[in-house]
């Protein structure tokens, strides 16, 4: 008989431990241990329509006195190219540690890397292709077309950095934390998450709830 009694007390004593409260250093650690299983935090999508031109002139390289020259023959030809791209934000948590983490008191801070872009889709919309071309001139090629879709990517890709979009992916990455670190045990106003800097390089205002909804 006093060897069930012994074993349940053993029993009760382990999971006591369960429900005793962890220190606040100890739920900053299960912050980290949480936020590093993700690899990558997708925030923010954009779905661009860009349409693509070019226009070129055909020319005849020649050979006078030694030197090249370039004489120009009548005729162009231009492409008129619709290209849809899906462009998203994301955080990426590779070197992710507890160094991001501060923890002093009840209240808890931490540092995100700042958001980064990246086209994760592309394609030619070829049922509104347009080619303009003068008799001498051929059709554009595959080749060409992929060459211009290719420019055109960078140039999508430019162009986000003037919009919203990684502010929009720092919104998106606090509204999506906050619920993970509430539910570590550390009340809402309580939280803070900001960012290394921005594109330029300068520190970022830091994300924290001012009653009211991000």
């Amino acid at each position: 008989m006093k060897r069930y009694v012994w074993i349940a007390f053993v029993l009760a004593f382990s999971f006591s431990g369960c429900f005793l409260e962890k220190s606040p250093e100890e739920r900053g650690a299960d912050v980290v241990a949480s936020v590093s299983k993700c690899a990558r935090l997708y925030t923010v999508q954009y779905n661009v329509r860009k349409v693509l031109t070019h226009q070129d002139f055909s020319e005849v390289e020649l050979k006078l006195f030694w030197e090249k020259i370039s004489i120009p023959i009548p005729g162009e030809r231009k492409i008129i190219l619709p290209m849809d791209a899906t462009v998203k934000a994301y955080i990426d948590f590779a070197d992710f540690s507890s160094k991001d983490v501060s923890v002093v008191g009840d209240k808890i801070t931490i540092t995100l890397p700042s958001p980064k872009i990246e086209m994760t889709s592309s394609k030619i919309d070829y049922e509104n292709e347009k080619q303009f071309l003068s008799w001498n001139r051929f059709k554009f090629s595959e080749p060409e077309r992929e060459s211009l879709l290719k420019k055109g990517r960078e140039k999508v890709l430019d162009d986000m950095k003037g919009t919203d979009i990684l502010e929009r992916s720092q919104v998106g990455a606090y509204n999506a934390l906050l619920p993970l670190v509430m539910a570590a045990g550390f009340d809402r106003e309580n939280i803070t998450i900001r960012f290394s800097d921005d594109v330029s390089g300068k520190p970022v205002k830091a994300l924290m709830w001012n009653g009211n909804d991000l």
